[in-house]
């Protein structure tokens, strides 16, 4: 495993640059990356590039055994730049201007600033591409990160016109998917559409309250946005391939943070790549987000290129606690465990200056090693000892799947908010499987879901007609499905179904929606489930599809005027199940409903008894056993029994009967065979 930090040899006086690079030497990290704010140094004046102040610090290292990351600038355009093209400048939703003092100032659409970005990804390569002591390439910084993934300048308005009319042809096609008559709102010409005002981009502020615009237009200035950063990073990563063979990719923020679509812009990518800021003092780190980087290049090692490393001061304010003794050690085994093959803290040493002066470090601003030096020094040991078990595989047969185009719609239009996220609800659904030993990939609907004996299906809520063929087919030959309210409901122009709902999928699920409606802390009701031999209550919440139809009816409501009516169903097709839950319940009846239809389904579970925070994972190795991680987020001393003989692979020796596991501790156990 690829195991470092963040470093910026650019802010050093000679003496701090040879002092840290001792320091990253002696600490027993592989791996650095370096140069992603520095393009005033790379090319401090147009067409003039200097790299004698980064090629030293390279060779120190690299032949220390620490490669480097090589990142492209073009997160920072520096001073000279805006100066001569004001125009590259970014517009937000408002109309206000970003001016040259922060970061991420530009218009990814600007033509001048793309030149400019693939004259420097194609000088960096020259340079570097071959150079045997660099690991790979990283494009720009968190693409759209702090508000700047939705720009709407009138160059972006153009040609998000143009974008349209490729798309549909015809002014009156358009009107017709649009539903353009309600509000009369029907175009004459494309260039009519101008960018909806409002945006569901984090951190954004709303335009104009109260303003409500056409779905299938919001819908589409989210796809067009987001395809318009995939061109942009394209640019430079065909630059770079010029020069490399080695890895190229780019660092993304959460699953849906900055809006782009990660599935289709990681397809040209080695790796996907993303930064993660878990809090590490007394708390569990979510395992959902490694989840989902798997699944992105369809179970492929994934990059943490930013990770938490401290606590202390923030860059937004407020602060950042300081993690527990052993919390840095164990969130880098969780990733290294959950498929991540590269893992680098953010970052080295803290800065004095800067709109990032005084956060978190590795390292403080003075220099001084303290205990979390040593512990990535311990880590990086670790890694070493575990890397023979690196090339396991994973084995997971539940899956969890999630879309764009939904989670768009669902923050364009919705649902109950903000007592209902789709994302949130996709993780809680994850989490109460792992908390009963059930592992799952997160994957995308274009995913092979052959291969896995149970998918879920949360609230797809846009879901057009080739997926829904596709989920049929999957149950029809064995497979069990459980989809969840608001299925089915639009079609991909985010207009909706003029059939019952489920649309097309009735026979499928072998129900019907009779009428829904937002679940309030005034309206909840009382749930009977019935899971084979077991009867259990619940509470209803978020959002009811109450249900009818021929399906058999596992779950029914008791009180209000819906009692007797279906809430959750179970339906045979062809060779498998289909599963319906009209609305969400509580949290250990949700986990039992999954249990039940993952164990009618023969999924595989842990052999561990679950211990609440105690995660485990399962890898399989070449020969066919299985090696398990267990990790300790539970803040105490924990005793797992075990079922059979274990190889300790971190203490080299056999286990039987039980393992004590301490408090932010871990245990790796192969079967033995």
């Amino acid at each position: 495993m690829l195991y470092g930090v963040s470093y910026y040899p650019e802010h050093k006086t000679p003496e701090d640059l040879e002092h840290d690079l001792e320091l990253l030497i002696q600490s027993g990290i592989n791996t650095v990356r370096m140069g992603e704010f520095a393009w005033c140094r790379w090319e401090p004046k147009e067409g003039e590039f200097h790299f004698e102040w980064m090629d030293p610090v390279v060779e120190r290292l690299g032949k220390a055994g620490i490669r480097t990351i090589i990142c492209t600038p073009t997160a920072c355009p520096p001073a000279w730049m805006i100066e001569k093209h004001p125009d590259i400048l970014y517009t937000d939703n408002r109309g206000v201007v970003r001016p040259f003092g922060g970061r991420r100032h530009y218009c990814y659409n600007n033509p001048a600033y793309r030149e400019y970005s693939r004259i420097i990804a194609e000088k960096l390569g020259e340079h570097y591409g071959a150079n045997p002591y660099v690991a790979g390439f990283q494009i720009d910084n968190e693409p759209a990160q702090e508000g700047t993934g939705r720009c709407h300048c009138a160059r972006c308005n153009v040609k998000f016109q143009n974008y349209l009319k490729n798309k549909y042809g015809t002014i009156e096609e358009f009107n017709r998917r649009s539903g353009g008559i309600f509000w009369s709102q029907e175009y004459t010409g494309f260039h009519q559409i101008n960018i909806p005002v409002n945006t569901i981009e984090a951190g954004a502020m709303e335009s104009i309250k109260n303003y409500y615009e056409n779905p299938t237009v919001r819908l589409e200035f989210e796809r067009f946005a987001s395809d318009c950063q995939i061109e942009y990073q394209n640019i430079q990563e065909e630059a770079l391939r010029k020069y490399t063979s080695y890895p190229v990719t780019t660092n993304a923020t959460g699953l849906a943070t900055n809006s782009i679509d990660y599935y289709k812009s990681t397809k040209t990518l080695d790796r996907y790549a993303f930064d993660l800021y878990p809090e590490m003092r007394d708390a569990e780190i979510s395992s959902f987000p490694y989840a989902f980087a798997r699944g992105v290049k369809d179970g492929a090692p994934f990059w943490v290129l930013e990770f938490n490393s401290g606590g202390g001061h923030r860059f937004g304010g407020s602060g950042r606690r300081q993690p527990n003794p052993g919390a840095l050690k164990l969130a880098v085994l969780q990733s290294y465990a959950q498929g991540a093959d590269m893992m680098l803290h953010f970052q080295f040493r803290t800065f004095p200056f800067g709109a990032e002066q005084l956060n978190y470090a590795i390292v403080d601003m003075d220099g001084v090693p303290r205990r979390r030096y040593y512990e990535m020094q311990e880590t990086a040991a670790l890694l070493k000892k575990l890397a023979p078990y690196q090339p396991a595989k994973f084995a997971n047969e539940v899956a969890i799947l999630l879309d764009y185009d939904v989670h768009w719609a669902l923050r364009i239009k919705p649902v109950n908010d903000p007592e209902y996220h789709y994302l949130n609800f996709a993780e809680k659904v994850y989490r109460l499987l792992e908390a009963q030993g059930i592992g799952a990939d997160v994957v995308s609907y274009d995913a092979d879901l052959y291969k896995y004996k149970t998918v879920i299906l949360p609230s797809a809520i846009v879901l057009p007609g080739r997926y829904r063929d596709k989920l049929k087919d999957y149950v029809a030959r064995g497979g069990h499905l459980m989809a969840t309210f608001l299925t089915s409901v639009k079609n991909e122009d985010n207009v909706g179904y003029t059939e019952t709902l489920p649309a097309g999928l009735t026979d499928l699920f072998g129900v019907t929606v009779e009428e829904v409606e937002p679940i309030f802390s005034n309206n909840r009701a009382n749930v009977k489930l019935t899971l084979g031999a077991e009867e259990m209550t619940a509470r209803d919440r978020d959002w009811c599809d109450l249900l009818g139809g021929e399906a058999d009816m596992i779950g029914v409501y008791t009180d209000s005027y819906k009692a007797g009516s279906g809430i959750v169903s179970a339906h045979t097709y062809g060779q498998g199940r289909a599963y319906y839950m009209g609305a969400g319940l509580e949290d250990e009846a949700l986990r039992e409903l999954l249990g039940y239809i993952c164990d009618g389904a023969s999924v595989e579970r842990n052999p561990f008894p679950p211990v609440d925070r105690v995660q485990v994972s399962r890898r399989v190795m070449e020969d066919g056993s299985s090696l398990y991680y267990l990790l300790n987020f539970s803040g105490r001393e924990v005793e797992i029994p075990l079922d059979r003989v274990y190889t300790d692979c971190v203490k080299d020796a056999q286990v039987d009967g039980s393992i004590s596991i301490p408090a932010v501790g871990f245990a790796v156990l192969r079967e033995t065979v």
